[in-house]
This record gives structure tokens, sequence and C-alpha cells, in this order.
């Protein structure tokens, strides 16, 4: 069965539910049920090593579990949408990523995605993350794999910690004009070694920082420890 992702039962549950490349529904119509599912990526010994590395049960702040089954990239490309201020970014060829959820109706969303550029390139990456701001206070994600827009409004993080070699941070709120929804977010980024290592916190609440760290912490440690 696909997973279905909910920050809550009524609000991002609805975005995370709408068929790929849908189009609006009519006026008094409900949306359509479906979820995109992606084809299996190519055996890549690569990638597995890195999935490998990916946050497990064990490295989390309590009450968060990882969702092994993600279908789509919609919130795993954030950071490279913040990197390039939205201007069409994805994610980066050869990233692995993966969702985790806590809470009655999973309403908080922990994301990390994890890629070996180089030792370079790892902190050139998040090097775009530090300097994100102040040029790019805020961006659009137009309608595509879900019909309708998303935007995003970027912030200074507050008293951003020091993780890995380098390391960036950055606090945003993504909104959903058509479905009244907020949410707030805040990012981590570090390169480690030849890696680089995003880690974001979603809610509808105030994210709790020192659950956001600690799993930035946990994932340069995993990455240091495999070097």
């Amino acid at each position: 069965m696909p997973r279905i992702l909910a920050l809550t039962a009524t609000t991002l549950a609805a975005v995370l539910t709408l068929p790929a490349a849908a189009q609006a529904a009519a006026p008094g119509e409900p949306w359509p049920v479906a979820v995109a599912v992606l084809p299996p990526p190519p055996d890549e010994p690569a990638s597995d090593r890195l999935t490998a590395l990916l946050l497990a049960a064990g490295d989390l702040p309590t009450g968060f579990q990882p969702q092994t089954g993600a279908a789509d990239d919609l919130f795993a490309r954030i950071p490279a949408e913040i990197a390039a201020c939205g201007k069409g970014a994805r994610v980066p060829a050869g990233t692995v990523y993966r969702e985790y959820v806590r809470g009655p109706g999973d309403e908080d969303l922990l994301v990390e995605t994890l890629a070996e550029p180089g030792a370079q390139a790892a902190r050139a990456a998040v090097a775009k993350i530090a300097g994100a701001l102040p040029g790019c206070a805020s961006f659009t994600r137009a309608p595509g794999e879900l019909p309708m827009e998303l935007k995003f409004a970027l912030t200074p993080y507050p008293r951003a910690p020091k993780i890995g070699d380098a390391s960036a941070a950055v606090s945003f709120v993504m909104t959903v004009p058509t479905l009244s929804l907020t949410v707030k977010g805040r990012l981590l980024a570090a390169a480690a070694g030849k890696a680089q290592v995003t880690v974001l916190l979603m809610t509808e609440a105030d994210p709790k920082v020192a659950d956001l760290e600690a799993a930035a912490r946990s994932a340069a440690d995993k990455l240091a420890a495999a070097r």
C-alpha cells in the first residue's frame, strides 16, 4: 500500500494524496486520491552504501519513525530549491533521502538527504545554503506534480550550530494558498569529508530546534565514523 504522509489529518495529507500532474478539481468536487510512484532506482552499490548511512530508528530523536516507502521527493528537494532560490532545482543526482514522522497524525516531519559529491563540492553545496539570505527571501514552486503552487519564505536560523567540517542553517515557512496551509520549517546542512547531508524539520507548530540539531549531529557522526 502506498505510504501517505500527513502532518495533520486535514492539511498536508491533502497535498500528498493528489495525483501526479493532476488538474484542479471542479468547484464542490473532492480531490481525487492517488500517490505518484517513481520507478525503482538502478542497482548502484554507491547508492546502497549511502542509503545504509541514512539515519535509522536508533539514531533519531524520541518518537520519530523512519518511513522507508517514500515514493516522491516533494520534500527532499527543498534544500536544493533553497540553494538555488527556487530556480527549477531538483534532488541532485546521486542523492539518497528518507523521511521520518512523529506524533498523532504524523504532525512532525523530518527529512534527511545525503550525497557524496567529494569534499570540495560538499563544502560548496553547504556554502550555497549559507549564502541564500539575504538575496533569496522568498520563492514559489510552480504547479507540477501537485496542481497548486507552494510558496517559501526564508528567514535566518537563530544561533546556527557548527556541525561536521562546514555547516549552514536556514529557517523557512511553506504555504499552500489553495489549502490555507502554513508549515514552519528549519534546515541544517553539513559537509563531512566527501559527503554532504541536510536535515530539515517541518511542522505546523514551532519546530523543536533541539531535535533537529540532534538529528543533524547524528547524521554527521555516522558519516565521520564511516570514513
